[in-house]
């Protein structure tokens, strides 16, 4: 319970410091485009090599190839432990920052649906100060 909680609580920080922290731009007089952070949380088991393999290294490519974004991280939320006291994952997660969300998104939801993503998984991002949740189907 300890572990899940404090898992929770680091992501959640690290989310809010990021969603929260000011974007260089063009009227800022920096000449680099904003982007845009996207959670993609995905209800499936997977340790961190699986994920990368099967999640944010195809991912990664899909964006880069079309010049949509790339993947920047990805992270596991722990539940309550099983019966033997491990730990079991939730969810896992994979950073993305999109570089233009209208078209980026779209690309993203339909390589995830590709690679086999369970119902359930969500893309979360913020848009004019609202944060947004909505599936990938």
């Amino acid at each position: 319970m300890k572990i899940a909680l404090l898992a929770f609580i680091a992501i959640a920080i690290a989310a809010a410091i990021y969603l929260l922290a000011p974007k260089a731009n063009a009227e800022d007089g920096d000449s680099g485009s904003s982007t845009t952070f996207v959670l993609v949380k995905i209800p499936e088991s997977l340790m961190p090599i699986a994920r990368g393999e099967k999640y944010e290294d195809p991912i990664d490519v899909a964006l880069r190839a079309e010049g949509m974004g790339e993947v920047t991280g990805g992270g596991s939320q722990l539940g309550e432990p099983n019966s033997d006291g491990a730990a079991t994952i939730e969810w896992v997660g994979v950073d993305v920052e999109l570089n233009d969300l209208a078209l980026g998104l779209p690309l993203l939801k339909q390589t995830l649906i590709e690679l086999g993503a369970p119902n359930g998984t969500m893309v979360e991002y913020s848009l004019d100060g609202r944060n947004i949740s909505e599936s990938i189907k």
